[in-house]
């Protein structure tokens, strides 16, 4: 066995020992239980304020949904071994992930230790990362007078029934729609529309107003309880009782319409707190913290509306046409031409496939031909991995369309008046919304990018240019933007893992061509 496969055994096995924790053998109690135990190490413990603690509580969220609820009391001991292993769980996972993609080295340096290094190099990583919290919009604006004289006046209780008036939550849903807007703005790929239809009467401008109302919801149910820190405050209600509050919070949303966008955010079995903000708990539904809203609100009015495979359809339809991006991005660079699906025949006139995008510039007879890909955004672990996996198999099936083509198998149908294909000397990518990958691809002489980093290019003098950047992409520099660090974790109490990790340096970087 090798080291990489003992270390992924070792995890594995740790697995089976979070799912045969005896918190599982409880009753429903235990989801109340857990939430309250990681919001109280949030609250009093300023040595953990760099934990990711919407990631941690998705852990134990989605542990509880997956194993059925027993008969045991709920113990106080059986809750933090609970917890402690979610900690664990926030390292071990993505280095499962890692182990998975085979992005990592991994060698033995005794017995029961691990060495894990970066097997590829990680620029493409690291200027993902700096674009990424570059797309970061600012966080919600303070509250107003009128919310914060409203707060004082509360009691603070445990069980405080709050009902604002109507001028205090007017002024809360305000600042809420301004930050789901501007969040949404943030996003670097081409906004949805409002009318963008999500199936059954529910609309993107609809979710996200829904979206808004939920975290007016839990800004004000935090600030009419919390006596400690912010985003330490569950909130429970009904649903009835939340349905009525969207109702009144959004422009008279029918019942029916408000009790279905209830029920596309409701967490369960097999859904991520990433998209699933409202959690079932005990016949009430509980309303975690503002702060752990995630805020990629297109991302997550898609998923949950692609979690039916009798809506993905229509979604993957319209995700599709907001990949034309490209061709109108290519079509501003001085002297290119653009086409897009451009038949492959073969030669009795059958179409074989299509290129997705083809930019040529005449005069250089330089060629580009993407294959584009533009998949929802990811927002766990395991949707980024898929992301690799899409790249991966873009680039193979761009790889088979080239083949054919250059061996005459088939032929490109483009455009009249173009140069023959032939003439033209083709580079040949896959083209993502936002994630790049440093993994290379299994065909040789092809790339992938992502219009995230494409458009943050400037502006361009030629394809050529652009042809160069592509296949040597302007990183973050190691020592300069990014150092690799090390952290050490332990595995079932015997082993340890020592990890490289990236630490990105304060400020920003930009792969911006010309300055």
């Amino acid at each position: 066995m090798t080291p990489e496969q003992e270390l992924k055994v070792l995890i594995s096995d740790w697995r089976q020992q979070v799912d045969r924790l005896p918190i599982w053998s409880a009753g429903e109690e235990r989801l109340h239980a857990l939430m309250s135990a990681v919001l109280g190490i949030k609250a009093g413990a300023a040595r953990n304020a760099e934990l990711p603690w919407d990631i941690l509580l998705d852990f134990l969220i989605s542990w509880h949904f997956k194993h059925p609820i027993g008969n045991d009391p709920c113990r106080d001991e059986d809750v933090l071994s609970a917890v402690t292993s979610a900690i664990a769980a926030v390292r071990l996972e993505p280095l499962a992930a890692a182990l998975r993609a085979q992005a990592y080295r991994v060698r033995k340096t005794g017995g029961t230790k691990f060495r894990v290094s970066y097997k590829w190099d990680m620029g493409l990583e690291v200027a993902d990362a700096y674009l990424e919290r570059q797309a970061v919009p600012a966080p919600l604006e303070e509250a107003t007078e009128i919310e914060l004289e409203w707060a004082s006046m509360q009691s603070h209780g445990r069980l405080n029934a709050f009902l604002p008036p109507e001028d205090v939550i007017n002024a809360t849903m305000e600042r809420t729609c301004r930050a789901v807007q501007a969040w949404r703005d943030a996003q670097q790929d081409p906004p949805l529309s409002d009318e963008t239809d999500l199936g059954e009467g529910l609309s993107v401008g609809v979710m996200a107003q829904v979206l808004a109302a939920l975290m007016a919801m839990a800004e004000l149910g935090e600030m009419a309880h919390s006596a400690r820190g912010r985003g330490t405050t569950l909130q429970h209600s009904t649903e009835e009782a939340i349905v009525e509050w969207l109702g009144r919070l959004c422009n008279d949303l029918p019942h029916e319409l408000a009790t279905q966008a209830v029920h596309r955010l409701m967490a369960g079995r097999g859904k991520s707190l990433r998209t699933s903000l409202l959690i079932p708990n005990s016949g009430l539904i509980t309303v975690l913290p503002l702060v752990m809203f995630p805020r990629a609100i297109d991302a997550i009015v898609l998923r949950t509306a692609a979690s039916d495979p009798a809506r993905y359809g229509p979604i993957g339809k319209r995700q599709g046409e907001r990949a034309k991006v490209w061709g109108k991005w290519l079509a501003g660079i001085p002297g290119v031409k653009v086409a897009e699906g451009a038949k492959v025949l073969s030669p009795g006139g059958r179409t074989e496939g299509d290129l997705d995008v083809v930019a040529i510039d005449p005069a250089s007879r330089k060629g580009l031909i993407l294959e584009i890909k533009w998949p929802i955004d990811a927002l766990t672990i395991s949707e980024t991995s898929k992301m690799d996996q899409t790249i991966m198999l873009a680039s193979t099936q761009l790889g088979r369309v080239r083949s054919s083509l250059k061996s005459g198998d088939t032929q490109a149908n483009l455009p009249s008046g173009w140069p023959s294909f032939d003439e033209i000397d083709w580079s040949w990518g896959v083209g993502m919304p936002q994630q790049l990958t440093p993994q290379p691809l299994p065909e040789p002489a092809m790339f992938a990018t992502s219009f995230r980093y494409v458009s943050q290019l400037g502006p361009l003098n030629s394809l050529s240019e652009l042809i160069h950047v592509l296949k040597h992409p302007i990183v973050p520099e190691l020592d300069r933007h990014y150092r690799i660090g090390n952290i050490t974790i332990p595995i079932q109490q015997r082993y340890s893992a020592r990890i490289e990790v990236l630490e990105c340096k304060e400020g920003n970087w930009s792969p911006r061509i010309h300055t």
